[in-house]
């Protein structure tokens, strides 16, 4: 293979350990999450059918859901009858996809319902009806906000998702803005962040973050790659909850406001999604305290396997410019009334753990508990370190899926920098998620111009050539005379010299090979011209930092993805469902544990993955081990 290294090295006693547990438990790890004997079923979102009406050529295109929870049930037999105001349209059942095209004459109103061993359901709610082809959410004053990020969640326990977002203004005299939209436009609240959330407060190094500064995207919000929200159903009533970092001056929907002892202070507040009022507030770590406020990431683990924990990074840097972060990880627990603190882990440094721009909450050892991963480490579902990886540093951005569909459990894929005097060892590796261990290294030019040339800033996993089994993954190297440059495929190496764009993987047009997201445009890959051709390309909307759009994922319809953008006056959010026919059917991404968590972290944004090999090589997907709150 060229260009690449094949040594497996694994770090510490931990990581060895941990090899060895995958040895005599290779039944466990080579199975998704929650399909192992005595895995406990975790607590999900009871989603609604999510059907979608869109215009599609003289007719309407219909997509809805089949829920991880009923596919867990009935499996492959379970079938659908479509109607329209009241009239099946369908003379068979619908059992190959979760799609169907009308082309029957005038509007109506359209429901579907499962069809179970010959019996028909319940009718589904009536359907969401992309009018312009998409579904417009008007954003109320704009007055020079831009929205950075967008989180789903059940606010109001319909089935229905609604969104939470940022609202940044981006100066240093106006507060951040965290707002909550239905999908038909409605706004339902706003969160005023206050001056904490602007400006800055104490600290002794570079870019500290403002106290309650969210989705960080500027010097005013800390790191850049700062998110400090999230939106998830942590008490498991039905209803999402909303998680933020707030201070002295945050003030409420209802009007409430949080007093501090000091500016500085910061807070975890946990808010009613369906009003936007504090339900209950604590006072974030002090271990950090002495050297500023701290930024970072706020994510959702399984940590016990059934229950949903909120998980908290923060970040401090101590020193000037170039100062060295400090890094712990606090885990809370939600009851409905308190918010109580789980464990605690402060990263050593001297491991050789070292914090990448966003985290991963996933199952990586197939126990149906999820691990925190964090760049080139991995920290245990009970807090303790799991592996560092050998010989890796800092990356931007990294992959874990199950990306090769013939080996046990799930892969993972990184890219490493060289900056700031900081070289790394090679541009890239491929490597057990489980273990740590580098399964395939890439390898850097021999002769270097500058530590920039050995600069490798993103990477991208995802099923691009049918002709070979298993996921590729690339990177930005565009000189392709690189010996760790190109197209590599999990199994059969090069598959490429040149790449395509390398932002984000998505499932659009209806196979199960991967097409890709880039600013606010859909690209498809062509092996055999080793070119991408544009298949999406919206008129009106923009992308934002990182050429990313605020949000994308399965949020209505079938399994495939939905690209939510911001117009360009910015005055409005514009949702998009593919209208390509589509003969697969698999369960609802948003119900799978490892994609569904993906949304709950935002960072530097990240392809998301489910926890299953889902590729062209995908024939039937394994059921989910899943239960739901009542409603």
């Amino acid at each position: 293979m060229s260009g690449v290294d094949r040594r497996i090295v694994i770090k510490g006693a931990a990581a060895a350990a941990a090899v060895t547990a995958v040895s005599l438990l290779a039944g466990l790890v080579s199975a998704p999450a929650g399909h192992a004997a005595g895995i406990p079923r975790r607590i999900v979102e009871n989603l609604d059918r999510g059907l979608v009406a869109t215009p599609s050529g003289e007719g309407t295109f219909l997509s809805w859901r089949l829920l991880g929870t009923e596919y867990a049930r009935y499996g492959d037999t379970l079938a659908f009858n479509v109607y329209k105001n009241g009239r099946r349209l369908n003379r068979e059942p619908v059992r190959k996809s979760t799609t169907y095209q009308d082309s029957t004459r005038g509007t109506g109103t359209y429901t579907v319902r499962a069809v179970v061993a010959g019996h028909e359901q319940r009718p589904s709610p009536a359907a969401l009806r992309f009018t312009d082809g998409y579904a417009e959410i008007p954003l109320a004053d704009a007055d020079g906000y831009t929205v950075q990020h967008a989180w789903p969640g059940d606010l109001d326990g319909d089935g229905r998702y609604e969104l939470v977002v940022s609202r940044l203004s981006g100066t240093r005299d106006r507060p951040d803005l965290l707002e909550a939209y239905t999908l038909t436009g409605e706004r339902l609240w706003r969160v005023d962040l206050g001056p904490g959330s602007y400006t800055q407060v104490g600290g002794n190094g570079a870019n500290d973050p403002a106290p309650a500064a969210i989705s960080g995207s500027t010097a005013i919000g800390g790191y850049r790659n700062d998110d400090n929200v999230t939106v998830y159903d942590l008490d498991a009533d039905g209803r999402a909850e909303v998680l933020a970092h707030t201070a002295a001056g945050t003030t409420f929907a209802d009007g409430a406001q949080v007093t501090a002892a000091s500016p500085a202070n910061q807070f975890v507040s946990v808010i009613d999604g369906a009003t936007g009022t504090e339900r209950t507030r604590q006072p974030v770590p002090d271990d950090f305290t002495a050297d500023g406020p701290s930024g970072g990431h706020f994510g959702v683990a399984y940590l016990d396997g059934v229950h949903p924990s909120l998980v908290t990074k923060l970040v401090t840097r101590v020193g000037a410019k170039r100062g060295s972060f400090r890094v712990l990880f606090q885990t809370w627990d939600f009851n409905g009334t308190d918010l109580e603190r789980r464990w605690k882990y402060v990263v050593d440094p001297t491991t050789g753990a070292t914090s990448f721009h966003q985290i991963r909450t996933v199952d990586v050892d197939g126990d149906g508990r999820d691990e925190i991963a964090d760049g080139n480490y991995v920290v245990n579902s009970d807090g303790t370190l799991r592996y560092v990886v050998d010989g890796a540093i800092h990356g931007d951005r990294f992959d874990i899926a199950d990306l090769d569909p013939d080996r046990p459990g799930l892969e993972g894929f990184a890219i490493q920098q060289s900056e700031l005097g900081i070289v790394s060892a090679f541009p890239w590796y491929y490597y057990d998620a489980a273990t740590g261990e580098r399964l395939v290294t890439g390898s850097h030019p021999t002769s270097p111009v500058s530590d920039a040339d050995l600069d490798t800033g993103r990477g991208n996993a995802a099923d691009i050539d049918p002709g070979h089994r298993g996921y590729e993954y690339w990177t930005s190297t565009a000189d392709v005379t690189r010996p760790g440059a190109g197209v590599f495929n999990v199994q059969d190496g090069k598959v490429s010299t040149t790449t395509p764009s390398v932002n984000f993987r998505i499932w659009w047009d209806g196979d199960k090979a991967s097409e890709l997201l880039d600013f606010t445009r859909v690209e498809k890959w062509d092996p055999a011209t080793e070119s991408s051709a544009t298949v999406f390309d919206p008129a009106g909307v923009v992308s934002g930092a990182r050429n990313a759009t605020p949000f994308y994922g399965d949020l209505v319809g079938d399994w495939r993805e939905e690209i939510l953008a911001e117009t360009a006056d910015h005055t409005a959010l514009r949702l998009y469902t593919s209208t390509v026919p589509t003969g697969t059917r698999v369960y609802t991404p948003a119900q799978n544990p490892a994609y569904r968590l993906g949304w709950t972290v935002r960072g530097y944004l990240q392809s998301t993955y489910t926890d299953y090999y889902l590729g062209t090589e995908t024939r039937r997907v394994p059921e989910p081990h899943l239960t739901t709150p009542a409603r």
